[in-house]
This record gives structure tokens, C-alpha cells and sequence, in this order.
């Protein structure tokens, strides 16, 4: 079995300067010049190698119906060359999975961050019962690559290369609303140029894909793919941080739910029942005020040394929330997501480690989504004025 450390082959002479910890183990940080990396990376003309990623297939006939029933998303209708988000919750409406899922045909590909699919797989299989499902944790078997801002057609040429190498592309929907979802943020999103794209390879043909993303390829109908750039994961992150799009492994801790984070918009789908977590969807929903909020961070600059993710948020000498996600951004410097307190001042300036911040909304105060009820439910209701004698005879309450 190949090394899952190990750099493709056309990688391994690129100048990478690697993680020796963390999340990142052994993945390049960057080659060079975070920054030039990053434009490139925006401009969609750069990759970042993933590594070893997270992949749980799902076979048999009744894999999409089975999956739809267990998730906040509908995936019975699922095609080749589709992409969803999908959520698993627990009976608070907690989210316990995130994953990408794409179908082809004869097998569900749910996609997720490598320290999860164990896990992942250990679940599904626990809720097969008697269902023609068949579920396989695959991880060490494949490499992932991600993109951001490529052309249609140069993801079509690059999609169709990968499939010949028996490989998969997800293509992220965030921050679209997706069909069934809903919004916080209803102003102009700054993850709309993003277009992330995860390429999911066999571990035994990365270094042919990595080798044609480096040298361009032109297909059979006249489809360009431009020659990509290596880029490193500091350039991903800021670049995912600056689209303010959740990660399960930095936005989510156990008391995460979707509203917190504006993840109804890929991730959930409203118009679907029966699922775990669906009633605490909904109330939120209906009622607004979720616990917390997803709030963007612009840090001060003018230090070195960046928060680290878990540090406190301050205002007025105490704790309101917790940084999720910290980067350094080639335009905008020092960037982070933060999650806080619902009824924080959104105007309130911030301290993190000393460093002063400034939010920037995402989730509103109130908590309502565009698909919120203009009025609280219940709330035409009017009590029974005390002044009126009550006119019931019978049962408990009823006027003397």
C-alpha cells in the first residue's frame, strides 16, 4: 500500500515545504510564496493536493432511498454528474456528519474529511438492517485534489480524465441555495467566485492526474484544461475562510447545528420530513434564535503571529465565542471564522489573544432565514381578555 504521506511523483521535486503536525500532516503548506499561490488559486489556476481523503461508498439498489431517509438531504433522485451536500444529525439537530455525495450510477460516493470516514462507515452500516445497501470505508485507497474558480470546460476536460483513471469530481454547491435550502446571508456572497471542485483519484494513478493538471490537456471535442499550478494548503484555507464555508472538522464541535453556520443552504433540504434532527431544523427555522452564530473576523495585522483555531472571542473582558478557522489572506491579511454568542453586537469590535477584530455578519442576531415565517408562529394568538367574564360553563377554567 502507497505511502498516504507521500507527495504524487510529479510533486515531489516542486519545492513543497510540508506540515510535520497537525491536521495537515504531511501535506505541502505551501511552495514558496503563499500569497502568489492563493491569486493563483482564486484565479482558478492552481491545486492543492489532498492527500488521502475520505471516501465511503454506498452499493445496491436501495442505496439512494436509504440514504435520503437517514439525512437532512433528498438523495433518491440523485444522477450521474450530480453533487449534493449532505448533513447527518443528532436528535438535537447536532451535526454528528458532513459529506460530499455523487452517484454513478451503480454506487453512492459520500466524500468527507479522512478523520471521519471510519466512523462514518461504522454508522451506516449500524442503520443497514435489512436493506440492500453495502457500505465500504475506501479512504486508503484514493488521493484528493482541489480547485477553486476553474472554468466549466476546464472541469469537464479535467472530470473526464479523471474518470478513464476510475476517479470521481465533486463539485461543491456553496454558497448556492440549493433546492429545499434557505439562507441567512441574503446579500452578495463573498463564496460565489470560489466554485470549489474536490477530484478524487485511485492512490495508483495520482501521479498521472497530478502530471496532466500540471501539464494541461485538451480532449477529444476541443475541451481546454490550462496548466495548473501546485499551491499549498495556507492558500486553500484562506481561500475557504474568506468564502466563509464550514469545515467539519474546524466550524463543528458537539454542539454545533446547520442554522449556526448559514449550512442550510447546501446541506439541508426544508421540504423534506422524517429524518433525525429535523424537528430542531425546523423550530430554529420557525422561531429563529439559534444558540450561536457564524460570524467573519477581520483581525489586526499589524502582528506577526497569528490566533490560534480555539482561541477566545472577548468583549468587555469576557468570553462571547470561539475562533474556528484562522488565515492569513494574500489581499485582505488576517482573517478568521468565529462562532458567538447569538446576541452579540455585530458592531461590537472584538478581542482575540489580544488582537482586535472586527465582525463581519453572517448568521443575523435574530436568527431568521429568508424562508422564516414573517411572523412567529402562534404569535397571532391573543389571550383571553381579563377583563371579558368567561363564557364556558364546564370544565376546568370555566367562569362562576
Amino acid at each position: 500500500m502507497a505511502d498516504p504521506r507521500a507527495l504524487p511523483g510529479p510533486l515531489s521535486s516542486a519545492g513543497a515545504i510540508v506540515a510535520d503536525s497537525g491536521p495537515s500532516l504531511g501535506l505541502p503548506l505551501h511552495y514558496g510564496w503563499p500569497a502568489d499561490e492563493q491569486d493563483r488559486f482564486e484565479r482558478g489556476l492552481g491545486f492543492t493536493y489532498l492527500g488521502e481523503i475520505g471516501v465511503v461508498t454506498v452499493a445496491g439498489p436501495d442505496r439512494l432511498s436509504w440514504l435520503t431517509t437517514l439525512s437532512s438531504q433528498i438523495l433518491s433522485d440523485l444522477q450521474p454528474g450530480q453533487s449534493r451536500e449532505v448533513l447527518l444529525l443528532d436528535p438535537q439537530g447536532r451535526v454528528t456528519f458532513q459529506f460530499g455525495a455523487l452517484d454513478d450510477g451503480t454506487t453512492t460516493w459520500l466524500l468527507t474529511e479522512r478523520q471521519f470516514s471510519e466512523d462514518l462507515a461504522q454508522f451506516l452500516k449500524s442503520m443497514q438492517f435489512m436493506l440492500r445497501v453495502e457500505v465500504e470505508d475506501e479512504s486508503t485507497g484514493f488521493r484528493g485534489v482541489l480547485t477553486s474558480s476553474q472554468s466549466e470546460e476546464a472541469a469537464r476536460v479535467a472530470s473526464s480524465a479523471l474518470a478513464d483513471l476510475g476517479g470521481r469530481m465533486w463539485t461543491d454547491p456553496w454558497p448556492a441555495v440549493t433546492p429545499g435550502g434557505a439562507r441567512y446571508f441574503t446579500g452578495t456572497h463573498p463564496g460565489e467566485q470560489a466554485q470549489f471542485r474536490v477530484y478524487v483519484c485511485p492512490a495508483s494513478t495520482a501521479d498521472e492526474f497530478v502530471g496532466l493538471l500540471l501539464s494541461g490537456a485538451v480532449s477529444d471535442e476541443g475541451g481546454t484544461l490550462p496548466p495548473l499550478s501546485p499551491v499549498g494548503y495556507l492558500a486553500a484555507e484562506a481561500t475557504r475562510v474568506a468564502a466563509w464555508r464550514p469545515l467539519r472538522s474546524s466550524e463543528v464541535d458537539e454542539r454545533t447545528m446547520p442554522s449556526e453556520l448559514d449550512w442550510l443552504r447546501t446541506a439541508v433540504h426544508l421540504e423534506k420530513g422524517c429524518y433525525c434532527g429535523q424537528e430542531s431544523v425546523a423550530r430554529i427555522v420557525n422561531l429563529g434564535k439559534p444558540p450561536r452564530r457564524l460570524v467573519f473576523l477581520h483581525l489586526d495585522g499589524s502582528g506577526e503571529a497569528l490566533p490560534e483555531p480555539g482561541a477566545a472571542v472577548e468583549y468587555g473582558g469576557r468570553q462571547v465565542g470561539v475562533i474556528t478557522s484562522v488565515a492569513r489572506h494574500w489581499e485582505m491579511g488576517p482573517i478568521a471564522l468565529a462562532l458567538v454568542k447569538r446576541n452579540l453586537d455585530p458592531s461590537a469590535a472584538v478581542m482575540v489573544g489580544g488582537v482586535d477584530a472586527v465582525q463581519e455578519l453572517i448568521v443575523p442576531v435574530e436568527g431568521r432565514s429568508d424562508h422564516s415565517p414573517a411572523e412567529r408562529p402562534g404569535a397571532g394568538l391573543k389571550k383571553l381578555d381579563a377583563g371579558k367574564r368567561d363564557i364556558r360553563t364546564r370544565g376546568p377554567g370555566a367562569g362562576g
